[in-house]
């Protein structure tokens, strides 16, 4: 009898030092599972999970780290080690405490590295009173030292001395639709005013620089959105002719008279892409897939 209650005890050592060994290196439902199988499983239970974890740790099958061992915040950003410039601030918008997101984009205000204007706007809408106050002034910032060189450009061009410069012209036309872009910072008034400018400038790069399809493009959707539709054909006719083995040429008439609810004329340009002997992009041909089950549902 004395035997036998000296093995239970000795086993019931056993088990105890293994769970806490078990414990120091594993979390404590996995280290209450392996403990299990030792005390329910006498001598057997403990050689095999030796003999496992021997074989595990020989063939490197055990990660370094588990998620739990990981330091507040890195489990977030796994797969990328926490940099001071480079913040996945879209991902930390998800982050639920307040206190560890108000960390990360704070940082980054201060270092200035946030430039996604769509990432400022989330954090202006922010209901953490102090994410939204230092992205308002960011934004605020920012608009103060785009409207400083806006200024400084406009300046240059309209006194003369540039406004034949094209590398100065490119970078006024570059500026002023960044500065566009923001539309919702910007009173009606200024803003339309400098949308003629834009446009302007536009047609102006268009002469100088009639190799750049991009300006054509942007100048007739411009003048689509004041719904000046007489001189937005006028540029797509100014862009076929330079332009006639372009699918954009053909797309942009598309715009054209889906804007102006021109059906019949929609059609024909449709028809006009069809047939030319160009190899069309996957934008061209989702474009006449789309029109072609309109017309149909239509019809």
């Amino acid at each position: 009898m004395s035997m036998f209650m000296l093995a239970v005890g000795c086993h019931l050592l056993l088990t105890s030092m293994f769970f806490l060994l078990d414990w120091k290196g594993n979390p404590l439902l996995w280290a209450l599972a392996e403990t299990a199988v030792v005390l329910c499983v006498p001598f057997f239970g403990l050689l095999i999970l030796l003999l496992f974890k021997l074989c595990c740790h020989v063939g490197r099958l055990y990660r370094e780290r588990t998620p739990e061992a990981d330091d507040t915040g890195e489990a977030f950003f796994r797969g990328t080690e926490f940099d001071r410039d480079i913040i996945p601030l879209n991902d930390a918008f998800l982050v639920a405490d307040v206190q560890q997101k108000r960390h990360f984009f704070t940082e980054a205000i201060k270092q200035s590295v946030v430039d996604n204007q769509n990432i400022l706007q989330m954090a202006m809408h922010d209901r953490d009173r102090e994410i939204a106050y230092y992205a308002v002034s960011m934004l605020t910032t920012r608009m103060e030292n785009l409207e400083t060189r806006l200024f400084e450009q406009e300046s240059a061009v309209l006194s003369g001395e540039k406004n034949e410069d094209t590398a100065v012209l490119v970078e006024y036309v570059e500026l002023l639709r960044e500065y566009l872009a923001q539309k919702e910072f910007i009173d009606h008034v200024t803003w339309r005013k400098k949308q003629g400018d834009y446009i302007g400038l536009l047609d102006h790069l268009v002469s100088l620089l009639p190799e750049r399809i991009d300006y054509y493009i942007e100048e007739i959707r411009q003048l689509l959105d004041i719904r000046n539709f007489r001189t937005a054909e006028h540029i797509c006719e100014q862009m076929m002719l330079h332009f006639p083995a372009r699918e954009e040429s053909f797309l942009m008439y598309i715009e054209l008279y889906q804007a102006e609810h021109e059906r019949e004329k929609m059609q024909q340009a449709i028809a006009a892409l069809k047939a030319s002997p160009l190899e069309l992009s996957p934008k061209a041909l989702q474009v006449i897939r789309f029109w072609d089950k309109e017309i149909q549902g239509n019809g």
